[in-house]
């Protein structure tokens, strides 16, 4: 793994959990119904049947895998399973999907209902993700990079621009997300995560029980710089500011915050 792409997980993480934390919701209760056609022997799987918009697990969404954003250990209070009765089910006795939202049990018990916490806001790295993720939606793009020496001797000071593009269902939504993730970067940083063993879930949408946090030697932390934000209105499209019915729901609320990102590396 490269360190362009560290550093995007890094971000990534960061957003997540420790700006967006403000938008993490709970469903409570929600029924599970049985998958016949993706269950075999030893490998029962159940989804959650939610009513909620967006739904909980449409892309770049999911359910919380950690309680607190510097957790290294997969979440205990954020999911809470229940059999037909209302009794709580141990996490040992599972594992759950939080990308497709799903029990998998081994046949020992029946699920019946989950109580769960998820991310309100979709977080996408890819432009023809955003329609399909449903408003709100926060796209985290690394467009270029540049490099540089920061003394005399070894060592230099990579720089990334970067943009954060928010679509927003209302205006005032717009702005708080605007405003949160402005404050969120400007004059904070970022820990540089080595991502050796993975990210902190695996292929299949379970934790990666094998994940490890560690900061890159001699690297320091993801900093921010030239941090502006501005709305992109409707005239920027050449349409009239008062003629919103002409825009799609993607396009009538947006705004976008540029940045740069830098660390410093000594060899």
């Amino acid at each position: 793994m490269k360190k362009l792409r560290k550093e995007d997980l890094s971000l990534h993480h960061y957003i997540r959990y420790n700006v967006l934390n403000e938008y993490i919701e709970t469903e409570y209760t929600a029924p599970v119904t049985y998958l016949e056609d993706e269950s075999e022997a030893g490998s029962y799987v159940y989804e959650i049947q939610s009513s909620r918009e967006p739904s909980p697990v449409s892309l770049g969404r999911g359910l919380s895998y950690i309680d607190t954003y510097g957790d290294v250990t997969e979440q205990t209070n954020s999911v809470i399973v229940y059999d037909s009765i209302g009794t709580v089910i141990s996490g040992s006795r599972y594992m759950i999907d939080y990308v497709d939202g799903r029990v998998v049990t081994s046949g020992t018990f029946t699920p019946a209902a989950i109580t769960y916490n998820y991310f309100y806001v979709s977080l996408v790295n890819e432009w023809q993700d955003v329609e399909a993720a449903n408003v709100p939606v926060v796209v985290i793009d690394i467009e270029g990079t540049e490099k540089e020496g920061f003394q005399l001797g070894a060592g230099r000071k990579p720089n990334r621009r970067g943009h954060f593009h928010i679509f927003a269902t209302n205006q005032a939504e717009r702005d708080d997300l605007t405003e949160l993730l402005y404050d969120g970067i400007y004059n904070k940083c970022v820990p540089n995560q080595n991502w050796t063993t993975g990210s902190i879930l695996d292929w299949n949408g379970t934790f990666n029980t094998n994940y490890t946090y560690e900061l890159i030697q001699y690297h320091s932390h993801l900093q921010f710089e030239n941090v502006r934000s501005r709305n992109v209105n409707p005239i920027s499209f050449g349409i009239p500011r008062y003629d919103l019915t002409m825009l799609s729901d993607l396009n009538r609320y947006r705004s976008r915050i540029d940045f740069d990102m830098f660390h410093w590396e000594e060899y």
